[in-house]
């Protein structure tokens, strides 16, 4: 029999071959009972710094059964680690815009069931972008279709590959068994805060591409989707893109938009083809750096150099009295902060980290959460309005695609920084002096100012004066939903959104997860089900 047993304590030193002896004591059995286990899940509880804990899950396999049923901790399995894809025939091959998360297990389903899927992607295959992406931090030569956004593997792929999520879905186990499959630690199957890491990204996307092209996908790189035609049922019929300045058509009766939350000119293709699309809640602020040892000893107390502990992490929220929420989200251990523009003579920040987290400072967003209303004026693409001129305003002509920065302590007194303290920005191409208030709406930095001290009262190195506080963060979600059928559509026949462009998923596993279920739609439509 299976199951899982929740809630196996380890104190911070013992060693993993206790696990054994917990296992049998929760379970009531006798040293002769025979059993195997694999961990599932790793957390630190380190709420009692002078007693930090490991606390695991395993899966348990039993070759007699036993009654579970009055022990609180043991529970029936609900994953996958594998899934069935049974092989299917489509009339005219799939195509797929996008090749982020969504995008790549997308494709990868549908190669695997036989279908040979065309895929389309605007940036260029992720060894050229790494080149693409240094000339950028190094020289601030900037290209609008490879960069931290656009490329194999879409944004996550340069920003930490933290596959974390508050989904839960079944198939999460199969999409972490495949990132291990290509490429990954497997650490990443039992960490409760997984993540792959930038360096080994890259391997991980470049193997799922060969697969899928193994088996008879295909992945165009710099092409660049720009419309399609609908028959007069308002099926989908044709698709047309540019590669290298020439513009090619396929036929398709299934289009998947896996587009991601910046192709800012594909929404406006969609819009103004009459594509139903509906402005959401979204959120923006700015990248809060910090020393990580700081971080470290807030959240470990006097054991945060013991190096059984990785480096520590921190998920941050306060609700203020105007309605607004402040949080952290995408924190970085052990990392930088990137740039993620993808059009000129703007500024967007992101965080990444490689799979080590050894750097010295950690960083992550800190947002406030932007209300429909606070920006809706008669489209649903006004949201994506609002964040293009805020980081229009973040762009300086005499530091141009440095990111403003300000310290936090001077961000409170609401004064100008003029020199650096003890935290020293890792952003590139570089950074300037501006006040924040420049830049945001009045709305954002007073909920901010609000809400540091507040968030600071719960982890106090975030309100260390010499924070670093680096403008804008825009790009935290997609401003636009495009709702879809029971069946996968959009309002035109054979065109399914996916992912987090679309509203449905919001960072490397949930977009994951959407494919899949993207692929499961067409696939239930070929085999009738």
């Amino acid at each position: 029999m299976h199951f899982i047993l929740n809630n196996i304590v380890l104190k911070l030193n013992d060693d993993e071959s206790k696990l054994e002896k917990k296992i049998r004591v929760s379970l009531g059995l006798d040293n002769e009972t025979s059993f195997s286990y694999r961990v599932i899940k790793k957390a630190t509880d380190a709420r009692k710094k002078n007693d930090i804990l490991f606390i695991y899950s395993c899966l348990i396999d039993m070759n007699k059964e036993i009654d579970i049923s009055n022990n609180k901790n043991a529970k029936s399995v609900s994953f996958y680690d594998k899934l069935d894809i049974p092989s299917f025939k489509m009339n005219k091959r799939p195509v797929i815009v996008g090749f982020g998360p969504s995008g790549m297990f997308l494709g990868l389903y549908l190669a695997r069931a036989g279908v040979k899927p065309i895929i389309l992607e605007r940036g260029r295959k992720v060894e050229d972008r790494e080149e693409d992406i240094r000339l950028f931090k190094e020289e601030g030569k900037f290209s609008s279709i490879s960069n931290v956004c656009f490329g194999e593997g879409g944004a996550g792929t340069f920003s930490d590959g933290k596959l974390m999520t508050t989904l839960n879905d079944p198939r999460i186990r199969f999409i972490i068994n495949e990132f291990i499959a290509h490429g990954a630690k497997e650490e990443i199957y039992y960490e409760a805060h997984p993540h792959i890491g930038s360096d080994y990204l890259k391997k991980v996307v470049k193997n799922i591409r060969e697969e899928i092209i193994s088996l008879g996908g295909e992945v165009l790189f710099e092409a660049l989707f720009n419309d399609f035609e609908i028959d007069e049922n308002n099926q989908i019929k044709s698709i047309s893109y540019t590669k290298k300045g020439e513009t090619f058509s396929l036929k398709t009766d299934d289009l998947a938009l896996c587009i991601g939350h910046s192709a800012r000119d594909t929404f406006k293709l969609l819009y103004d083809k009459k594509m139903h699309m509906e402005p959401k809640p979204f959120s923006m602020g700015v990248r809060v750096e910090m020393k990580q040892e700081e971080v470290n000893k807030s959240q470990y107390g006097k054991e945060y150099k013991n190096p059984k502990l990785k480096p520590a992490e921190y998920k941050l929220v306060t609700h203020l009295d105007n309605g607004r929420g402040v949080y952290t989200f995408c924190m970085c251990p052990g990392g930088i902060v990137s740039p993620s523009n993808t059009e000129e003579n703007s500024i967007v920040s992101n965080g990444m980290s490689n799979f080590a987290r050894d750097l010295e400072n950690a960083n992550s967003a800190l947002l406030v959460s932007v209300n429909v209303d606070d920006y809706y004026k008669n489209s649903p693409l006004d949201g994506m309005y609002f964040q293009e001129e805020i980081e229009r305003k973040a762009f300086s002509k005499e530091y141009p695609y440095y990111a403003p920065i300000q310290l936090v302590g001077d961000f409170l007194l609401n004064k100008e920084s003029t020199k650096l303290g003890k935290v020293k920005p890792t952003y590139q191409p570089g950074v300037y002096f501006r006040k924040m208030d420049d830049i945001l709406p009045a709305f954002i930095v007073d909920s901010l100012r609000i809400g540091i001290p507040l968030l600071g009262n719960k982890m106090k190195a975030l309100k260390e004066y010499d924070n670093v506080l680096t403008g804008v963060e825009t790009r935290s979600s997609s401003p636009i939903t495009i709702p879809r059928s029971i069946e996968g559509y959009s309002s035109i026949n054979g065109i399914y959104p996916c992912g987090e462009g679309a509203g449905y998923a919001g960072g490397i596993t949930s977009s994951s997860v959407d494919g899949l279920r993207i692929a499961e739609c067409i696939r239930k439509k070929y085999m009738g089900e």
